[in-house]
Formats: C-alpha cells, sequence, structure tokens
C-alpha cells in the first residue's frame, strides 16, 4: 500500500474496498469511490477543459486527487442491451468531438507523414501474408489453421489491394490541404468504457489526446467491431456530427486493413485467429462509406 493510498484510507474510512483490475471501489458511510493509479496526466486540467465546453458527462473528480492517484465518485452501470449502449455512448462521443473540435494549420509534411505510415503498414501487413501464402503452399501436409488461411488468402489479399487504392485516393484528396480537423479524443473508446444510469458517463481518459476524430472511431472499431453493428453507429455519429469525405475515406481505410495473425502459438490458437481475421475482413467489407 503506497503512502497516498494510506492517506485516502484515512480520509474516506471505507468499511469495504474491492479490487476491479487496476482499480479500488471504497464504500464509505458518505458514498462510494474509485481509486485509480494515476497515469500521470492532468485530470485537474481534462475536466476543468470539458467543463468550459459544456461537456459535463464525466463522474466528479474529487479534491482528495493526489500526483499518483486519482479519486473519482463511482458510479454503477445499469444493464442494457450492447446495441443501444453503443448508440448511447457514440451520440456522447459525438457530442464530445462537437463540442471540442477545431481547423489547425498543417504541413503538407503531416499528411505526407500520415500517408506514409499507413503505407507501411499495409505492406507489411501485404507483405507477411505473401511469405506466408508462399510458404505454406508448399507445406506436403498442410495443418488446418494455414489450411484455414490458403483458403481465404483472396479475401486477405483483396482487402490489401482495397486499401492501397484507397489510400492513394484519399492522399490525392488531402494532398493540397493546409488545415486539419481534429478534437479531443477518448482515445480507448470501448462499451465498459461507457457508465449509463440516470446520467451518462465516459470514463478511463488516460489516454486523451487531441487527433482527427476518425482515431476515436477507428478504436471503438478494433475494441467493439465483433460486438454491435457499426452501421448503425456511423449513421448515428454522422447525423450528430458528419465526417467529411476526406475523414470516411480515411475511416474505411484503417478498419480494412487485415488483422496481424501470429502463428506462433499453439494450433487451436492460430486456428481461432485465423478465423478472427477472416470474421473481421468480412464484417468491415460490409461497412461502406458514401464519397
Amino acid at each position: 500500500m503506497t503512502k497516498s493510498l494510506e492517506v485516502i484510507n484515512e480520509l474516506y474510512k471505507p468499511y469495504k474496498i474491492t479490487k476491479k483490475n487496476s482499480v479500488l471501489i471504497l464504500n464509505t458511510m458518505t458514498g462510494d469511490y474509485v481509486v485509480k493509479p494515476n497515469p500521470h496526466i492532468n485530470y485537474a486540467t481534462l475536466y476543468q477543459y470539458l467543463k468550459s465546453r459544456n461537456f459535463n458527462y464525466l463522474p466528479e473528480l474529487s479534491l482528495d486527487s493526489r500526483d499518483d492517484l486519482v479519486v473519482l465518485t463511482y458510479q454503477e452501470d445499469i444493464m442494457i442491451d450492447k446495441e443501444q449502449k453503443a448508440l448511447d455512448l457514440i451520440n456522447l462521443v459525438a457530442l464530445l468531438h462537437s463540442k471540442t473540435s477545431y481547423f489547425k494549420s498543417v504541413t503538407k509534411d503531416k499528411y505526407k507523414e500520415i500517408y506514409d505510415n499507413i503505407l507501411n503498414n499495409i505492406n507489411y501487413i501485404n507483405n507477411k501474408y505473401e511469405e506466408c501464402f508462399k510458404t505454406f503452399l508448399q507445406e506436403e501436409y498442410t495443418i488446418p489453421s494455414h489450411y484455414l488461411f490458403l483458403r481465404n488468402y483472396s479475401l486477405i489479399y483483396n482487402a490489401s489491394k482495397y486499401t492501397l487504392d484507397k489510400l492513394e485516393l484519399w492522399y490525392n484528396e488531402i494532398n493540397d490541404q493546409t488545415k486539419q480537423r481534429v478534437a479531443l479524443l477518448h482515445n480507448n473508446l470501448r462499451l465498459d468504457h461507457f457508465i449509463k444510469n440516470d446520467d451518462e458517463y465516459l470514463i478511463s481518459w488516460d489516454n486523451y489526446t487531441f487527433d482527427s476524430p476518425v482515431l476515436d472511431l477507428y478504436h471503438f472499431y478494433q475494441n467493439e467491431w465483433a460486438n454491435v453493428s457499426f452501421t448503425s453507429i456511423m449513421d448515428t455519429y454522422n447525423s450528430n456530427f458528419e465526417l467529411s469525405k476526406d475523414e470516411k475515406m480515411l475511416l474505411d481505410i484503417l478498419i480494412s486493413i487485415p488483422l496481424d495473425v501470429d502463428f506462433n502459438h499453439s494450433e487451436l490458437e492460430n486456428c481461432q485467429n485465423v478465423r478472427e481475421l477472416i470474421n473481421y475482413l468480412n464484417h468491415s467489407s460490409k461497412i461502406v462509406f458514401n464519397d
């Protein structure tokens, strides 16, 4: 127990302490609190900024927070359908982006850097899977995970080609732009980081940053693509805070890049990972943005 936690315990005098992942829940006579390690971001500054933008969907921050610990009021989450929870969350995210977005000046080098990073990622995946394809074809006895990969290689290849082609179209679209829309991003969106009861709350802001709104949507997709319908999610988001043409193109590219499968696990895990890759690509191919 750290010295700071000893001080918190003395201040709140909890009658029960529950550990949940990396946080502690303190049940006290005056209310319940969450105590979590401070990731060395200034929560007070974040809260002050969001409240100045009339975005108040945050658990209350205690004045007793310390350099190494953050103390928040505990909020109980009610059970609702995942699809409904995802739509409620994305409404809140659209509000967050609309309240905090602005256009900042950028040079051509900024967009070139984004282009190069995505291109390198696509080429890495493409080259890796092309090598896997060649190697697996030469095997005398093909194990199940390799057979599953070979049967679906055309899906993987077509996804890589699609992202490369669309990346070039995107870069031609934004090559001459001198401004980029940015907003405050939660930067780790997932269903369990949204709490709903009488009010609504976004929690776990440890990775917040200012960047393109596309990244919040991409990370949410990466975390929850198998759990909820993203067609309705994007319809809801765009009805509240519409992405521009080039932002839609960028999101389309990011979610279409094949997952990186590591074949160095047990055969069962390898089969599961290849199946997840196939499901991911099939799922992503059904999400079409109107350019």
